[in-house]
């Protein structure tokens, strides 16, 4: 009877912290204005942040969390994107060997110093060091995506702070353990969240949202958007017309082909 009831309390335990979501848990509001009382209680609602994904077609819904750094794996070790906002970051590679020497755009990993201006800026006791631990620094800055397009590696990142608002992607190649970098496109403001779809690049910037087609020209679909300070953080292509965006407090529907937009609050 005993183990009876600790399996009852325990199962009841897990679904308060096991929910799921639907679109059916959102509502259809009004835009609201950068800055008027609507916008402030959607700028107030950390409980209410979430991520949507598609998996086998399926629109999967489930809460924001924070994780200030991203992996890609190579075939010898592999890259590590760090995001920690005002704290800086940078674009890191953690060889699968240690002891080989490594090379970045000629020049020794090892000789490589980060930016004053946006090199990490962490204790030392931040578990992030754990994560950098022999790992080298290639690129200082705060790098919020790395991903494969067009046959190519793309690194993302940027900064909206205090009046700084810029972003940029770089494409990275490499032949064994020499890495070369160069700066592929200038964007207008800090990205927050993309998708791929069709070889075409949905992104969603801290104030706007483009598209990049195969040669990363950009498309701007949307720019000073309200969504400015309620932090995009997932984009999703259900077809070409309909494209969602999760902001903090809901998420906003999207029609690129039209220019169009909708928003959705958390219920």
């Amino acid at each position: 009877m005993k183990l009876l009831f600790i399996f009852i309390i325990s199962f009841k335990f897990s679904l308060c912290f096991s929910q799921t979501y639907s679109l059916n848990d959102f509502e259809a509001c009004a835009i609201p204005k950068s800055g008027d009382k609507d916008w402030f209680i959607f700028n107030k609602a950390t409980d209410k942040e979430f991520i949507f994904s598609l998996t086998l077609g399926k629109l999967e819904i489930s809460k924001n969390k924070y994780n200030p750094y991203i992996q890609y794996n190579l075939p010898n070790g592999k890259l590590i994107g760090v995001n920690m906002g005002e704290f800086g970051g940078g674009l890191y590679y953690k060889p699968a060997d240690s002891t080989k020497d490594i090379f970045i755009n000629g020049k020794h990993a090892k000789d490589i110093q980060p930016r004053w201006s946006d090199g990490l800026e962490v204790p030392i006791n931040n578990p992030i060091h754990k994560t950098l631990k022999n790992a080298s620094l290639f690129l200082s800055g705060n790098v919020q995506f790395i991903f494969s397009f067009n046959d190519s590696i793309y690194i993302m990142g940027g900064l909206a702070h205090m009046g700084l608002n810029f972003g940029s992607i770089v494409s990275l190649s490499y032949k064994q353990d020499s890495f070369y970098i160069s700066k592929s496109v200038t964007l207008d403001e800090a990205p927050c969240a993309m998708a791929i779809d069709k070889d075409v690049i949905y992104l969603a910037t801290d104030k706007g949202f483009y598209t990049l087609n195969k040669t990363l020209k950009k498309k701007i679909i949307f720019t000073d958007l309200f969504w400015q300070g309620l932090y995009p953080s997932s984009v999703v292509v259900l077809d070409e017309k309909n494209v969602l965006v999760t902001v903090r407090g809901g998420y906003v529907k999207i029609n690129p082909q039209e220019k169009t937009m909708a928003f959705f609050k958390a219920k």
